[in-house]
This record gives structure tokens, C-alpha cells and sequence, in this order.
């Protein structure tokens, strides 16, 4: 029985070594798995912030773009304004020139021919 049994306990002394060895590989190997696991949840996480950031930086981008869309309108506008108030700055200018004379006929007017009905007056102004 010796003869039979002892080569089994050699074959089982082996076996456990190499299970002992391959368990140490297999405990190397879920270290190193462990490791790049957490290397991979940092770069996700990584990834899902920098993804957060280029949508926030999207949405700065086209909220310029319709800022500097109104900003284009809006002097637009004012160089329209612009002109129209040059001209009402001309306009006034020629006034203020016949401003006297215009008060001097008013004047004359109202104190020579405010008596008149309004039909004569509009004879004689014209």
C-alpha cells in the first residue's frame, strides 16, 4: 500500500507547490488588476470632468457669439443714430443762423397784423 499511496502524496506535494506558486502569480496578477482598475476609475473620472469642462466652455463660446452677434446689431443701430444725429446737428445749425431773423418777422407778425382776420395774414406772410 506504501508503494501505492506514497507516489499519490508526491504527486499531491507537487501539485500543492504548484498550486502554491500559481496562487502567488494569481495574487500578483489581481494586485496588478487592482492597480490598473484604479488607474482606469481616475482617467474616467479624468475624462468626465474634462467632458463637463468642454461643455461649459461650448456653452461660453456660443453664449459670446451671441453676445458679439447684439454687440454687431447694436452699432449697427448706433452708426444709424449717428448719422441721423449729424443731420439733426446740421439742420439746427442752418436755424440758429435765420433763428433772429425768423424772431424779428414772428415779432412783426403778431404786432402788425394780429388785428387782421386769419386769412389776410396768411396773404400777407406768404
Amino acid at each position: 500500500m506504501a508503494r501505492v499511496v506514497e507516489p499519490k502524496r508526491e504527486a499531491l506535494r507537487e501539485a500543492q507547490e504548484q498550486l502554491s506558486v500559481a496562487a502567488a502569480d494569481l495574487e500578483k496578477k489581481r494586485a496588478s488588476l487592482h492597480e490598473v482598475q484604479d488607474h482606469l476609475a481616475k482617467l474616467e473620472q479624468k475624462l468626465t470632468t474634462n467632458k463637463n469642462k468642454k461643455l461649459d466652455l461650448e456653452n461660453q463660446v456660443e453664449l459670446c457669439i451671441k453676445k458679439m452677434d447684439r454687440a454687431g446689431e447694436l452699432l449697427g443701430g448706433l452708426g444709424g443714430e449717428k448719422d441721423r444725429w449729424n443731420q439733426v446737428a446740421k439742420d439746427l445749425g442752418k436755424r440758429y443762423v435765420s433763428l433772429t431773423g425768423d424772431v424779428l418777422i414772428s415779432s412783426g407778425v403778431i404786432a402788425y397784423l394780429g388785428a387782421f382776420t386769419s386769412a389776410f395774414r396768411q396773404v400777407c406772410t406768404d
